[in-house]
């Protein structure tokens, strides 16, 4: 019986009538995450007394002049300094950040208030009203639409114009890369059009250019506060940059 079993296996495999056994399906093996892909970070754990320190250094820099951005808008201050702190990226490197917060001057905690890391981290464009943060070492190969994006955060950060449109165009024949950009404004007071050759970093002197087609009447002005890594653009007074570098150990023009 056994071997007429394999004779009709054999004649059956030989006339392809034999089903094939199914293969068990393997169950797909997990992919290791990128490097370069960043892992959610838990908020920090804090003490009141972190939180009263970081309330602190946020209450002096709103007395000297910055501005809270819209999202904040009637939000407790405490609550604000409690989101700050608590934000993984709060107070990154400043070279003590095993320190606890109370242990930090406040200059420190300036600094990581203003610089605001956290603003990076989660593409927040409105931390504050006065004050923002532009990743200033991306603009290898930009296109038209990353300098508009730029120029129209920064008439909207300044609103000392109105009429904010922007239109940028490309110009072929400038600087290294071989061509570069004309931002046209549609303002009141009027701007006049800025062209400038396309570059890895961008030329924050042009800030000044802007400056110059300020309404009479407005004080405040344009004011590069850190580049490395990222540019930190503030728009002040004489008197608001002169209160915000005595809380920072700097003065806004000073890097």
């Amino acid at each position: 019986m056994a071997l007429g079993r394999r004779m009709i296996g054999w004649l059956r495999r030989l006339f392809g009538q034999e089903r094939p056994r199914p293969v068990p399906a393997r169950e797909p093996e997990p992919q290791p995450v990128p490097d370069w892909e960043p892992k959610p970070q838990p908020p920090q754990r804090r003490s009141e007394a972190e939180i009263d320190a970081v309330e602190a250094a946020l209450n002096g820099l709103i007395a000297a002049g910055l501005r809270l951005g819209p999202h904040y808008e009637g939000i407790d201050r405490r609550a604000v300094a409690r989101t700050m702190a608590e934000h993984p990226e709060f107070a990154v490197g400043d070279g003590n950040q095993t320190l606890p917060l109370t242990e930090r001057s406040s200059e420190a905690l300036s600094i990581a208030i203003l610089w605001s890391y956290r603003a990076l981290a989660d593409a927040i464009e409105d931390e504050f009203a006065n004050a923002a943060i532009f990743d200033d070492h991306c603009y290898d190969g930009a296109d038209e639409e990353t300098y508009r994006a730029l120029f129209a955060r920064l008439i909207d950060l300044a609103e000392a114009w109105t009429g904010r449109g922007v239109t940028v165009s490309r110009v072929p024949g400038l600087g290294a890369y071989g061509h570069g950009f004309r931002v046209a404004f549609e303002t009141q007071p009027p701007i006049p059009p800025l062209t400038f050759p396309a570059d890895k970093n961008f030329d924050w002197s042009l800030l000044e250019r802007l400056d110059a087609c300020r309404p009479a009447a407005e004080t405040r002005r344009f004011r590069v506060a850190a580049d490395g890594g990222a540019g930190l653009v503030l728009f002040l007074d004489d008197t608001e940059a002169r209160a915000i570098a005595a809380r920072l150990g700097w003065g806004p023009d000073d890097l």
